[in-house]
């Protein structure tokens, strides 16, 4: 049994399709013979069958039953629908009111009670099982998309009924607008003539190249030397010493000549 409605809700149903359409309801559960069913078989299948509707919607369903003068007894399923159809749209008009949904180019809320308003175009989840097929839409494959999107729906619903949570019209994120009460704030100013004829002086000054004031670049001199500034690391004159000449010679990796180093005398390659 589940938690939403009571034993007694489904004992007052079965009494009262046993009073209404007395004679349907003992041919389709007949108490004897070789094809009776148990009333407490019976109460379970009905049990089952209303999972997830809630008290009132099914005390809604009872007075439909009992007022609407239909002469065929309804099934468990037809009386289910009875109890939620008028809280759920089905997956048939689920889809149908998706169909009209992406059709809406702009899109309007209602005012539901004074400075309130509410979008009421689709529910939250024919919305969703409506953007799991959007592509196949897109692609002219409609066939292919309402079976999906009926088959999404419905697992969706059920689900859903089973928590006990109502139907939710989806809303319309707000969009951006711009502010009128602040760009009326904002007044424009109007310069004289002679104002906006100096500004327009300036800006033609800064644009001509002649006025401009070129600073011109720094020049760079080199520093003269004193004659008498000392020259380091001289070498060896190879004349007046040419052992020595030969030997920086030898250490700096520089070959001197054989005839060369005859003239100077020096051993050293």
């Amino acid at each position: 049994m589940n938690n939403l409605i009571c034993q007694n809700d489904i004992k007052m149903l079965i009494a009262t399709l046993r009073t209404i359409y007395a004679t349907q309801f003992n041919k389709n559960f007949p108490a004897e013979g070789k094809n009776a069913i148990p009333m407490n078989m019976v109460e379970q299948i009905a049990s089952n069958t209303l999972a997830g509707v809630m008290p009132h919607q099914f005390q809604r369903g009872l007075v439909l039953l009992s007022t609407s003068g239909k002469t065929f007894m309804p099934s468990f399923a037809e009386f289910r629908t009875l109890c939620i159809g008028q809280d759920w749209w089905n997956a048939e008009k689920a889809w149908v009111k998706a169909c009209e949904y992406t059709k809406i180019i702009e899109h309007k809320a209602v005012e539901i009670e004074k400075d309130v308003f509410q979008f009421q175009e689709i529910t939250t989840i024919a919305k969703f099982a409506l953007d799991q097929v959007s592509l196949l839409i897109a692609d002219g494959e409609m066939h292919r998309a309402k079976s999906e999107f009926m088959s999404v729906y419905s697992e969706y619903l059920a689900e859903a009924q089973l928590k006990g949570r109502v139907q939710e019209w989806y809303q319309e994120p707000r969009q951006l607008t711009w502010d009128n009460d602040q760009e009326k704030q904002v007044e424009h100013v109007a310069v004289s003539n002679e104002e906006a004829q100096r500004h327009l002086n300036d800006l033609m000054a800064k644009w001509n190249l002649k006025n401009r004031k070129i600073h011109k670049p720094q020049e760079l001199k080199p520093k003269a030397k004193p004659l008498n500034t000392p020259i380091t690391n001289e070498w060896p004159d190879p004349f007046e010493q040419p052992d020595a000449y030969l030997k920086q010679c030898e250490l700096d990796g520089c070959v001197v000549p054989a005839t060369i180093r005859k003239q100077l005398g020096g051993g050293h390659v």
